[in-house]
């Protein structure tokens, strides 16, 4: 009984052990996604206000250096459209924004339900551990007492056994239904939470060669109005300078804010790729249907052994009881304690044959 008891307290602590690793695993996943998702929304607030900077300020300028000239005054304009034109296309990236759905949320609730679970589960185990401790002693010393008291504590350990089997078998089985076909649970949800179309969360879910990215028309356009405003810009610095030596420092200055607002396109085109999403969705599935699961699994069989010892525990207890010596009302009095009744006896004794 105590070899099966003790197995089952290592096979707990491994399967809390495990349940812990792979929620952890879940809340690393959301905790990442939303700092794809929040990077995205940052780089393309940046970059629009970047894009709106460069229009009221060094392309209004330009267009004032340039005014005596009606052509180059027109490319201006020119390049003024496509930066207004790349600016829309690009405040559609930003599919997140507005969403009420905080990862970073769901992951502090999963933490937080999962710090009790865990403790309790240390808990329980410790209490089966010092059950057994304390049962063995009580029958090492024959203390009537601590076996009833362990009795007690057996029964109540047993009922707790019982209970965290019956939550822990619910949860498993709703853990792997859900792990058969999450897919098509997770997209459902998520639309529903979230209110984005079908085509984007299709894309970041499944990121297979059969779902095409939602946003390439809109990158294809802000790239080619990017390259226009730079086409432009290169030819109003060929044109405007040798003889508006005024315009040169606008034109820099919006050469820079080109670069930059390039450099920032080209990492805003690798963040809405499916890869990184994709990633920390499947990392999220594997916390939960490998790790956590196999958990589960372990915890079960934990529950299951330990009922098992304590019910036998429980239905061993009276036979050993039986087998106690009797107790004596004087088998705890000091033999060398002068008010020891029979200590007593023996002086009186020994004071007549004197």
């Amino acid at each position: 009984m105590q070899r099966l008891d003790g197995a089952g307290i290592g096979i707990g602590f491994y399967g809390n052990s495990e349940t812990s690793d792979g929620v952890s695993q879940l809340s690393s996943a959301l905790l990442h996604a939303n700092h794809t998702l929040s990077t995205i929304d940052d780089l393309v607030l940046e970059t629009v206000e970047r894009l709106g900077e460069a229009v009221r300020t060094e392309l209004t300028t330009l267009e004032e250096v340039l005014s005596e000239r009606v052509e180059l005054v027109a490319a201006t304009w020119g390049a003024r459209r496509q930066a207004e034109a790349a600016a829309q296309h690009l405040q559609g990236l930003a599919f997140w924004q507005g969403v009420s759905l905080s990862p970073v949320q769901v992951a502090e609730d999963v933490t937080f339900v999962e710090e009790y679970r865990w403790l309790a589960y240390v808990l329980l185990l410790l209490l089966v551990l010092l059950v057994c401790l304390f049962t063995l002693l009580g029958l090492a010393k024959q203390s009537k007492w601590l076996v009833v008291v362990m009795t007690a504590m057996s029964l109540l350990v047993l009922v707790l056994s019982w209970g965290s089997m019956g939550l822990e078998a619910a949860t498993a089985v709703g853990l792997s239904d859900f792990c058969s076909n999450p897919d098509t649970y997770v997209l459902n949800l998520t639309q529903e939470e979230t209110g984005l179309s079908l085509d984007i969360l299709n894309y970041y879910f499944l990121c297979n060669q059969a779902v095409s990215n939602p946003f390439q028309q809109r990158l294809t356009l802000s790239q080619r109005a990017l390259a226009s405003i730079h086409s432009q810009l290169q030819g109003l610095e060929r044109e405007a300078v040798p003889q508006f030596p005024a315009a040169q420092k606008p034109l820099l200055s919006l050469e820079e804010t080109l670069n930059v607002t390039e450099g920032s396109f080209h990492q805003l085109v690798a963040l809405l790729h499916c890869r990184s999403l994709h990633k920390d969705y499947g990392s999220a599935l594997r916390g939960l249907c490998e790790d956590a699961l196999e958990g589960l699994l372990f915890l079960m069989l934990f529950s299951l052994l330990s009922a098992g010892a304590l019910a036998t525990t429980l239905c061993s207890l009276p036979r050993a009881w039986a087998l106690f010596p009797p107790s004596d009302d004087y088998d705890d009095t000091d033999d060398d304690d002068p008010f020891n009744p029979q200590e007593s006896k023996r002086f009186v004794q020994w004071q007549s044959s004197i």
